[in-house]
């Protein structure tokens, strides 16, 4: 199995794999917006993850950690290590759904949505 080992700063984080198919991923993250408490303070972050099962559905978390400028990150691509247990798993809302299910939750979701943005609409006109 493949699998992703993550350090910081000389430190394990984790080992990180998949069986057979599905998706790992290490993302480094960096964010800075105008409007909210990361204007001050930037986030910085390192998440590792992935999905397997049918149509990857099923989302895995191994390592979700906030990073420091000058945090020297290490990531070697292994095929000779055991992955550790994920920490979080989640499946998607859809996952099991037949396509007419499927497709109501997604309705569902979007007239939510429309209702949330025609409300901000009425908020900008009143203004």
């Amino acid at each position: 199995m493949l699998c992703f080992r993550v350090a910081r700063n000389g430190g394990h984080l984790t080992t990180a794999g998949v069986p057979d198919f599905g998706v790992l991923h290490t993302i480094l993250s960096w964010v800075r917006r105008p409007d909210d408490e990361s204007n001050a303070t930037p986030e910085l972050t390192l998440h590792v993850g992935g999905s397997v099962g049918k149509e990857y559905r099923e989302h895995l978390t191994w390592c979700d950690v906030h990073i420091l400028a000058g945090d020297v990150l290490t990531v070697e691509v292994r095929e000779d290590l055991e992955a550790e247990a994920p920490k979080g798993r989640h499946l998607d809302k859809e996952a099991g759904l037949d396509e007419v299910s499927r497709l109501r939750l997604q309705k569902t979701r979007l007239e939510k949505l429309l209702a949330e943005v025609n409300e901000e609409l009425r908020e900008c006109s009143g203004a």
